[in-house]
């Protein structure tokens, strides 16, 4: 009898550790006022213990924390600690109108006000789009928060230099027959939030599409934006997402001034917002010194994989390396598996074992 009960025993035990390593782990939804009145509402999840790193995710144009959903998930039921904001503008944070509150140095502040509310002292930092815009300025003016960095579709993009939208544009136009970033013209318009808000359904289908080798002459391509909009252009969704992703977007977009607040991201650069804040920021203070990862998405055609390289890797001090996907621009939901484990396999420490 004594060796039965052993036995039972040690089956309970081993069914309650694996229970502890199989069950879900708790996401909460948090908020925070910064120290200069704005709210920012994120997701969060404790890392399992002390050895485990906590991830920043940064979402970009036009998204919200939800579209990091499938690495939230993946990243907490594995152990790691989850830091997702809807960045300023965006979903539940708060929405301001005028242009001067975007301002990226500001936007890099309210991050560490976050870390700081959740007692964490550095994280591995991924941006994708306009999020490695604020991931870039959080990393540079505040460098003792991050151990490694992830840059996703957009690269890292080094304060006080200017973003040449007319370089870039010329440049598309020579060698690849159209104008990837033609569409910040409209988005940089007097009347482009109004012409959105009136056909949000379309602007849905032009930014998430269902053929992504269109992109570049239906979003990129000069006054494309305007013309898609104008013909109230719907399309299949892709793939990747359900109804129930483009219900939640729509209503998410839908909230009074999102639409005009969130495109204050291109209009604060095309304005000179950042300017005086990035005046003094020197080529040492852009070094990155901390592990670089690239994210690009082979099949981008608006936000290209080799300008990715050539933003990102020169500043990379502590190293560069580069994992590309065959995807296109929303890369965590059309491939959440292999994006889950590439950010797992970066998060390892040096010299450990995937």
């Amino acid at each position: 009898m004594r060796g039965l009960y052993q036995i039972f025993s040690q089956a309970a035990l081993l069914f309650l550790v694996l229970a502890a390593y199989t069950s879900t782990a708790a996401i909460s939804t948090n908020s925070l006022v910064t120290s200069d009145g704005y709210t920012y509402v994120y997701d969060q999840v404790t890392a399992h213990n002390a050895s485990m790193p906590t991830f920043l995710f940064i979402h970009g144009y036009p998204a919200s924390r939800y579209s990091w959903h499938h690495q939230i998930r993946h990243l907490a039921d594995a152990g790691y600690g989850v830091i997702a904001p809807d960045s300023l503008g965006y979903g539940d944070s708060s929405k301001p109108t005028a242009i001067e509150a975007y301002n990226l140095r500001t936007m890099a502040d309210h991050m560490t006000e976050i870390l700081d509310a959740e007692g964490v002292d550095k994280v591995i930092g991924v941006g994708h789009d306009w999020g490695s815009g604020v991931l870039s300025r959080t990393v540079v003016f505040h460098p003792e928060r991050f151990s490694k960095l992830v840059f996703v579709s957009v690269g890292f993009t080094p304060p006080g230099i200017l973003l040449d939208v007319d370089g870039i544009n010329e440049q598309g136009l020579q060698q690849l027959g159209y104008t990837p970033y033609g569409y910040w013209y409209f988005f940089n318009s007097y009347d482009s939030a109004g012409i959105i808000s009136q056909d949000l359904e379309s602007f849905f289908h032009l930014l998430y599409p269902a053929n992504t080798s269109a992109w570049g002459t239906n979003l990129g391509q000069l006054t494309a934006a305007r013309a898609w909009l104008a013909a109230n252009k719907i399309t299949e969704l892709p793939s990747w997402l359900s109804e129930h992703d483009k219900d939640l977007w729509l209503r998410t977009y839908s909230q009074p001034d999102t639409v005009a607040a969130t495109l204050n991201y291109y209009q604060a650069l095309m304005r000179g917002v950042q300017v005086a804040g990035e005046l003094l920021v020197t080529d040492e203070d852009r070094k990155l010194r901390v592990p670089v990862l690239g994210v690009s998405d082979a099949g981008d055609l608006v936000t290209l994989p080799d300008a990715q390289r050539q933003t990102t890797e020169p500043w990379a001090e502590a190293g560069y390396q580069e994992r590309s996907v065959q995807a296109g621009h929303w890369v965590m939901l059309e491939k959440p598996d292999e994006m889950n484990q590439i950010l797992v396999d970066f998060a390892q420490p040096v010299g450990a074992s995937a």
